[in-house]
């Protein structure tokens, strides 16, 4: 067979055809697979600076949260901790190598990278979103660092070896919303009561009873001194005569100086204390602590030295000193459980102006509305302040302190369950109860209890050490309660 010379020209130039698009598809295939490298390398150099710039913020952030939690120390504090924090992490697996000269600063270890840091201490305004410098009393901290000369792995390639980040941050003290729901039963004075004899040393009590006689302004009645006197006879108006307080008006709207001699003759305190039948003003304060507490009956109370509830007083006044040391925005209410109805009075709702919550703090006795201790109805006002009037975003908390058991509603199993059953209320609101338990009657266990249940710490200040140690515990616990502030990054 014979195949003609047209058709095998024909077929030739179908063969160089084909032949020339091989040749076409493998270039053009090779310029792809350059492109192709060049987005791979693009894309590795990209999630590589994205890696090393969130590592950097992670870093920044961590270094001005630890810096914010020493604030309390001065700037310098803060500062020292934010490079100490800092230099613990890496960023694109190398240490951080600060200038020597740097704000800040401290000598690299020459890896290869420059970062320069500039922290700054101030105040963190919320509604105007904005950072104000300023060494002090300062609530805020913005750290920056930029990160220079970080090597690229593919980058060089196209002609660009390394590059720069920054990362910045601003950490501050988060507002705190902090109910004091604190006990002004009329136990509160029992450590100024000669009732304690077995506690704490009778000199020293004696010593507070005389204080507290001072502080009323050592008013003469009759010819009574402050050393007691014997007088034998039973009889009361032959007891009053010899006082010399025959026709003189008893100073109070509750009492009468035929009940006081009554409880001369016939109190088991006073007789314990070798007072029994003798009559002063030693015995006849003691008299107004333990019978005539509360402001209706003796309202000049709220100020003397009672003992516990001053050193209550104290601590508020201290723990106010050290709320308003850093300027956190953080507001105050004060729940106090005693009232007339036996369960507790709101004296002040959450506020910013500290001074009104020390001057009703101070200006309350022991046994101020009543003598019995509701420990769940002081709870529950200050959980009602909270839910209904803390703010948005702010910590909110309590710091619950007694210095007995409940005994309100009915009676201490009662109280206690009552108490507990607020307690959980507050934990399901989220809201902390730091506890202070006083002296050697109080229910340890119960505070420790609302305390776990709420995640919040327990202090115990055990009685019958002296009273000087007693208010230096107090005033440690306080201060621990003070300086734990919540933090949080603003920017």
């Amino acid at each position: 067979m014979r195949v003609s010379r047209d058709n095998a020209s024909t077929g030739m130039r179908a063969l160089g055809k084909r032949t020339d698009r091989r040749g076409a598809t493998l270039v053009l295939i090779a310029l792809l697979m350059v492109a192709m490298l060049g987005m791979v390398a693009f894309a590795v150099d990209l999630g590589y600076i994205t890696t090393v710039k969130t590592e950097l913020q992670r870093t920044v952030d961590s270094g001005a949260l630890a810096g914010a939690g020493m604030l309390v120390e001065g700037p310098t504090a803060a500062t020292t901790e934010v490079m100490d924090f800092i230099e613990l992490n890496k960023v694109g697996g190398s240490d951080f190598n600060f200038e020597t000269g740097d704000e800040g600063g401290k000598p690299g270890i020459g890896n290869g990278t420059h970062d320069e840091i500039e922290i700054e201490t101030g105040n963190w305004d919320p509604g105007t979103k904005s950072f104000v410098v300023s060494n002090v009393l300062p609530s805020a901290i913005r750290v920056q660092i930029t990160r220079s000369n970080q090597p690229l792995f593919f980058g060089r390639v196209f002609g660009r070896e390394a590059f720069s980040v920054s990362a910045e941050t601003i950490a501050m003290f988060q507002p705190r919303d902090i109910m004091l729901v604190l006990d002004f039963s009329g136990s509160m004075n029992d450590d100024s009561e000669l009732r304690s004899i077995y506690s704490l040393p009778q000199s020293v009590i004696e010593a507070n009873l005389l204080a507290i006689y001072n502080e009323l302004g050592q008013p003469t009645y009759g010819n009574m001194q402050w050393t007691p006197v014997y007088i034998r006879s039973n009889n009361d108006s032959h007891v009053i005569s010899q006082l010399g307080l025959n026709g003189v008006p008893y100073p109070y709207p509750s009492g009468s100086w035929n009940s006081y001699v009554n409880y001369v003759q016939s109190s088991g305190y006073i007789h314990n204390a070798g007072y029994r039948r003798k009559y002063g003003y030693l015995t006849w304060v003691n008299y107004l602590l333990q019978s005539k507490p509360k402001s209706n009956q003796t309202p000049d109370l709220w100020q003397t030295s009672e003992q516990p509830i001053q050193q209550v007083k104290d601590a508020v006044s201290l723990f106010v000193d050290y709320i308003q040391e850093v300027n956190t925005e953080d507001q105050i209410g004060l729940s106090i459980y005693t009232s007339t109805d036996g369960t507790a009075t709101l004296e002040s709702g959450l506020t910013m102006n500290y001074d009104s919550v020390t001057a009703l703090a101070n200006h309350r006795q022991a046994g101020h509305y009543d003598v019995y201790t509701n420990i769940g109805a002081g709870i529950k006002n200050a959980r009602d302040e909270l839910v209904a009037n803390g703010r948005t975003g702010a910590f909110k908390m309590m710091v619950l302190m007694t210095d007995g058991i409940a005994n309100r509603p009915g009676d201490s199993t009662q109280g206690e369950q009552y108490a507990l059953d607020q307690a959980q209320l507050a934990a399901d609101a989220g809201i902390p109860v730091i506890t202070i338990s006083l002296g050697t009657s109080a229910d340890t266990t119960l505070m420790q209890g609302i305390a776990d249940m709420t995640k919040g710490v327990h202090f115990n200040v055990p009685g019958g050490s002296g009273i000087a140690q007693y208010e230096q515990q107090l005033t440690d616990a306080f201060r621990s309660i003070a300086d734990d502030r919540p933090l949080k990054l603003v920017k």
